[in-house]
C-alpha cells in the first residue's frame, strides 16, 4: 500500500511538471495568449511586413491587457515573424 501511494504522488509530481512546461514554443504561446482575444485565423492572416509590426503589435495589445513575461513575448515575435512576416 505504501509503494501504491508513493507511485501515485510520483505520477501527480510528473503530471504536473509536463503540464507546466507544455505550451511555451511560439505557436502555442500565440495560441494561447493571443487566442484568448483574437481568433487564430485572423492573427495569422494579419501578416506583419516586419519584425518592428509585429513588435508594435504585441505592444499594443500589451496595453489592452495581454499579459506575457520578457521571454515570452520574445517568442511569439520570434515566431510571428518566422511564420508570417514578410522578411
Amino acid at each position: 500500500m505504501r509503494h501504491l501511494v508513493l507511485l501515485t504522488i510520483c505520477l501527480i509530481a510528473a503530471l504536473l511538471v509536463v503540464g507546466c512546461s507544455a505550451g511555451t514554443d511560439g505557436a502555442s504561446l500565440m495560441k494561447s495568449k493571443c487566442g484568448s482575444c483574437h481568433a487564430v485565423d485572423w492573427i495569422t492572416d494579419a501578416a506583419a511586413d516586419t519584425r518592428a509590426d509585429w513588435e508594435g503589435t504585441v505592444a499594443r495589445m500589451e496595453t489592452k491587457g495581454l499579459v506575457v513575461t520578457d521571454e515570452e513575448r520574445a517568442t511569439i515575435l520570434e515566431y510571428l515573424n518566422a511564420e508570417y512576416g514578410a522578411e
